[in-house]
């Protein structure tokens, strides 16, 4: 549901609806073959222990926010709270009316059907009622940050029949939540790398979860029956200012961008697990699953100003503005500014993706002496999705020559966006006075519709795959796993493209794959083991990668367009690992690992600046390698005379060389690939106090965020330490406290180009 994402968003999936996370490092045939770093399977709670009734509510603080001024929104809804614009935000119905008569032409008489051209007047009359619509919300308001409060409620039990259990699990959580990033510096750059764009942006987004879990388990001799129910919200509200220096004209420039955002996702799942023998040794696994995942961003604000800098100096203009004051309380910093036309705006955007998966496997014991086993696994899965994604922009228009309808001293927009509708006294409402919303360009703002015929589009998959695994254990010693995974993907995506008359673009993927997977694992003894893995996996453009279509990454308030041309890519992976199992607590393992690429696909840079510059896009490299080494561990000490404390240490760590071949550019790290990873995890615990204290230290080293292209120079994300404290207290069996420290080293999130 958030298409500026490749990873699933885990935000959906609260601690209190999991089970258990197995985590697999090496692709088996079972697992999707886009499984090129893993595997992740989330298992949700179903047949608790013991009977559950948990309640827990939580406050938090962060220091420089909460209790500070911040601005925010001025468009707010009564069910903002909970993260449900109650359709404050939503398009007025009026405005598609109104565009799709100036497109055509043409006007419908409501009453008798009659269809009549339009003249001048009523053209006039149309942009001036739509612009009337628009005028509102632009300019932001100012509070002081609430603190963050998070609530959740869990309930499970276990009632045992004769011959059956039937077990039930529910959960629903709440959270709301404000952050900030202040001393944001953000800069585009020329081919020939000189600075263009040059702003200093501050940026603050309240952030809601709301999420309820059901599940229903029905045991019965040598049958489990489960249903499991997901609904999942996550709303972001985000408003950033920018000051500084635009790259097209070098002019003094303020923009600012209001965004909402609500992500939905609802699941429903039937499954079950059957044996089919008396002896136990033949299983089946099964699913059904109904999901629908939503994203629903309404009435995306945007405008800038501008001044010639020999107006106002960009840089004086930067080290003085301040970010929690209104404009208008500080507008002797500004001389000379314009609200530039082209640039204010409102997008309406919503996605739905509508997505069936079924799947089942089928598991057979071959046969068990003791020391020798083997098993034989083979199933099948069905996906299909849809996706609708419709996107609509709206602004104003004004004849360019009159700038002077566009000056203000204040920098509001409500000073050069207004009527005069019930208005005597204000300044250009007097008689035959000029500026404002107007039917006439020459004479004021008016309406105009800006979407683009790329701006949405449609898509589909068909995503069918069947496998085989053969797993043998010879006396203990040694272990052989294989199989292969055949793989039919069809996905569909059309567009439309922006040159010649607008014809669609359509992007096909339809190409089947054979996975082969084979390991090797030596039980060296009964502490120690070697395991050698080899397999092929693929990375497959998605919808929104495919689509000839942009969107916003919300992170980094930057355009993403997608790119219709992308080719599968192609992943050989191997690896060697060695894990030690010193007790039950101890253990310690080390690993080679290597991919080679083939088209690995990659964000790149779009070369431009002003308000087209800051954009990415994707493009297929020729190919890559990666190889590195692997490091985890974890040891406890016992302590005390009862050894009723202890002391544990875990770690892992990673360090990874990368390099991808790309046609006319040198040799470079892979997009997204760090040259290491560490984390580092100090934990103490008083088990008969009661008392716990966890210490979490994590730090990745320098990757390209985005690539460079046209002479343009990469952006690297430059390494960042990241310390956590969380201490636990278990007053009694029925309450606990818990309290979190989070980035209290307070370092910056640094990005660098060139």
């Amino acid at each position: 549901t958030n298409p500026s994402k490749r990873t699933v968003p885990l935000d959906l999936f609260p601690s209190n609806f999991v089970n258990q996370l197995d985590i697999k490092k090496t692709f088996l045939t079972p697992m999707p073959g886009e499984s090129t770093g893993g595997n992740l399977v989330i298992n949700t709670k179903t047949f608790p222990d013991e009977r559950v009734r948990e309640l827990s509510m939580q406050g938090g603080f962060t220091t420089g926010l909460t209790g500070e001024t911040i601005f925010v929104d001025p468009l707010g809804g009564d069910f903002d709270v909970v993260g449900w614009d109650d359709g404050t935000r939503r398009e007025d119905a009026a405005l598609s009316v109104i565009s799709e008569f100036l497109q055509s032409g043409e006007a419908i008489d409501s009453e008798t059907g009659q269809r009549f051209a339009l003249d001048d007047f009523t053209e006039g009359e149309l942009r001036r009622a739509g612009a009337l619509l628009m005028q509102d919300g632009f300019d932001p308001q100012f509070k002081a940050a609430s603190p963050d409060a998070k609530f959740g409620l869990n309930f499970g039990d276990l009632f045992l029949f004769d011959e059956s259990v039937l077990g039930v699990y529910a959960a629903m959580n709440y959270s709301n939540a404000w952050s900030k990033r202040e001393n944001g510096e953000r800069y585009t750059y020329e081919s020939q790398g000189e600075i263009a764009d040059n702003f200093l942006y501050r940026q603050y987004t309240n952030m809601v979860e709301v999420n309820g879990f059901v599940s229903v388990g029905w045991n019965i001799g040598d049958n489990t029956f489960e249903w499991n129910t997901v609904a999942s919200r996550v709303t972001e509200s985000q408003l950033e200012r920018s000051v500084g220096q635009e790259g097209d004209e070098f002019q003094a420039l303020l923009r600012q961008t209001i965004q909402w955002e609500e992500r939905q996702y609802l699941s429903t799942q039937f499954a079950g697990s059957h044996f089919l023998d008396d002896a136990g040794s033949v299983l089946l696994d099964w699913q059904a699953t109904l999901s629908q995942a939503d994203r629903y961003a309404p009435d995306r604000r945007e405008f800038d100003f501008t001044a010639a800098a020999s107006a106002t100096d960009p840089g004086p203009l930067k080290a003085q503005y301040d970010f929690q004051k209104a404009n208008d309380q500080q507008s002797n910093l500004f001389n000379g500014f314009i609200l530039e036309p082209g640039t204010i705006i409102r997008r309406y955007d919503e996605l739905v993706d509508d997505n069936l998966d079924l799947s089942a496997q089928l598991s057979w014991d071959v046969f068990d002496n003791g020391a020798s086993f083997s098993q034989l696994t083979t199933g099948l899965q069905l996906i299909s999705r849809e996706r609708d994604s419709d996107s609509a922009t709206y602004g104003f228009n004004v004849n360019q020559v009159r700038d002077d309808l566009l000056r203000t001293d204040s920098l509001l927009v409500s000073d050069v966006v207004y009527t005069c509708d019930g208005t005597a006294t204000r300044s250009g409402c007097d008689a035959g006075g000029q500026g404002g919303i107007s039917n006439s360009p020459n004479t004021g703002l008016v309406f105009v519709d800006k979407t683009l015929a790329s701006d949405s589009y449609d898509a589909e998959l068909k995503y069918n795959s069947a496998y085989l695994m053969y797993d043998h254990t010879f006396e203990s010693v040694w272990q052989v796993v294989f199989g292969g995974r055949y793989e039919t993907y069809e996905q569909t995506t059309d567009t439309f493209s922006l040159q010649g008359e607008q014809g669609a673009v359509q992007s096909v993927i339809d190409e089947d794959s054979f996975l082969p997977s084979l390991g090797v694992n030596w039980f060296i003894n009964d502490t120690q083991q070697l395991r050698l893995a080899v397999s092929q996996t693929v990375a497959r453009p998605d919808f929104k990668e495919a689509a000839n279509a942009t969107f916003y990454d919300n992170e980094f308030n930057f355009r993403v367009r997608g790119n219709p041309f992308l080719e599968i890519s192609d992943i050989i992976n191997a690896d060697l690992r060695w894990e030690w199992y010193l007790s039950e607590a101890d253990s310690l393992s080390v690993a080679l690992f290597y991919k080679d690429m083939d088209k690995p696909i990659e964000r790149v840079v779009q070369a431009a600046s002003g308000t087209a510059g800051n954009s990415r896009t994707f493009q297929n490299s020729d190919s890559a390698e990666l190889y590195g080494v692997e490091v985890d561990g974890r040891f406890e000490f016992l302590l005390g005379d009862g050894y009723d404390q202890s002391f544990f240490l875990a770690f892992n760590a990673a360090f990874i060389e990368s390099e991808v071949s790309a046609e006319n550019q040198p040799s470079r790290a892979l997009q997204g690939q760090p040259e290491y990873t560490a984390n580092i995890i100090f934990g103490y615990d008083h088990l008969s106090a009661g008392h716990q204290l966890t210490v979490l230290l994590n730090q990745n080293g320098k990757s390209i965020a985005d690539v460079g292209v046209s002479g343009q120079p990469d952006v690297f994300l430059e390494p960042r330490l990241d310390l956590n404290l969380v201490y636990r207290f278990d007053i009694s069996d029925a309450l606990t406290v818990k309290a979190k420290l989070e980035n209290l080293l307070d370092k910056k999130v640094e990005y660098t180009q060139g």
